[in-house]
């Protein structure tokens, strides 16, 4: 079996313009697999809305609607933690008790590097060549003091479980997609049992990824010059520009403006990106709720109910919209 491993970065993707969700797509396309292999996922979970909630952003983003299009076979490959509410009970205890922290406080000193490394906007290569060594040194130092159990979250035998179940697809070339803690323990699985390692290809910025990092810089709302980026975001014209543009005017107080924008935004398709239905209806009823137009508010906070899907934090807008209206602090 051949296999070219890509990391996933998290919510870190929004932050890497030459690693963004899209980048991530356009590397397996070029890479032309007849399969993926989602190492996030558990087996079944794509037929569950729900399991956009991932914090591997980069699989609703862009990853998966683009193998669902083109009629690449996902096999969702995640094998769970034995207690899903271990590690965290372990964090909580070692945190509590200054002896127990001590004793891991050389291993974790082994993460300082990448505190300013990982708020660079990052490439692949330097991903691999400098983040995922240090991923790895650290859960190895963690998997030799504490064993594979609550205190690394069974982390080495979960990854071998996975390795052992890609190499039963029935697949040539598989492209694999795992979180990068998990990347280390992975390949070192996948090593052992003797696939052969492709090399991610090298591909230039595409169209699309040049426009997905200027959104996702809009989405951050990092902004020193927001009439630059309405412009640039009027450009690009679509429900997702429209909706970050409305975002903007809301942070500088065009209430007015913003409603228009959302409007606009809301009579054209927006289901895609993932999140766009659900942050969209429910900034559009604060808007209404701004503007004293409570029934109006409460039509769009019952949209976002509606919804097959919406991110938690939306489906919380809406429940609160709906008890009562949006107000701007004080």
């Amino acid at each position: 079996m051949n296999v070219t491993l890509l990391p996933l970065m998290g919510a870190l993707h929004l932050q890497y313009p030459q690693y963004n969700a899209v980048t991530v797509r356009d590397l397996v396309a070029a890479a032309k697999p007849d399969a993926l292999a989602l190492v996030s996922l558990a087996e079944g979970a794509l037929d569950d809305p729900a399991w956009q909630d991932t914090p591997e952003i980069a699989l609703p983003l862009a990853v998966v609607p683009w193998a669902k299009k083109q009629g690449v076979p996902l096999h969702c490959l995640a094998e769970p933690s034995p207690d899903a509410d271990a590690y965290a009970d372990f964090q909580r205890y070692t945190n509590e008790y200054p002896q127990a922290a001590a004793q891991l406080q050389d291993v974790d000193m082994l993460l300082r590097p990448l505190q300013t490394m990982l708020q660079e906007p990052l490439t692949l290569p330097r991903i691999r060549r400098e983040v995922l060594p240090i991923v790895g040194e650290y859960w190895r130092a963690r998997e030799a003091q504490l064993g594979d159990g609550p205190g690394t979250d069974w982390l080495k035998s979960r990854s071998e479980r996975v390795a052992a179940r890609l190499v039963d697809v029935a697949e040539a070339h598989v492209v694999v997609l795992a979180s990068s803690d998990q990347v280390p323990f992975l390949e070192a699985a996948l090593t052992e049992l003797g696939v052969t390692w492709l090399e991610p290809p090298a591909i230039a910025p595409s169209e699309d990824a040049q426009t997905r990092a200027f959104l996702d810089f809009a989405f951050r709302g990092e902004l020193s010059e927001p009439g630059n980026a309405i412009l640039r975001l009027q450009d690009i014209g679509t429900p997702e520009a429209r909706y970050h543009e409305g975002n903007i005017r809301f942070a500088y107080g065009q209430i007015e403006e913003a409603k228009a924008c959302l409007e606009i935004a809301s009579r054209d398709d927006f289901s895609e990106p993932y999140f766009l239905p659900g942050y969209l209806l429910a900034r559009l009823g604060q808007l209404h709720d701004l503007l004293g137009d409570r029934t109006a508010a409460k039509r769009a906070y019952k949209g976002v109910r509606a919804l097959s899907y919406a991110p938690q934090d939306a489906l919380g807008v809406a429940r609160r919209g709906l008890e009562r209206p949006f107000t701007l602090p004080e």
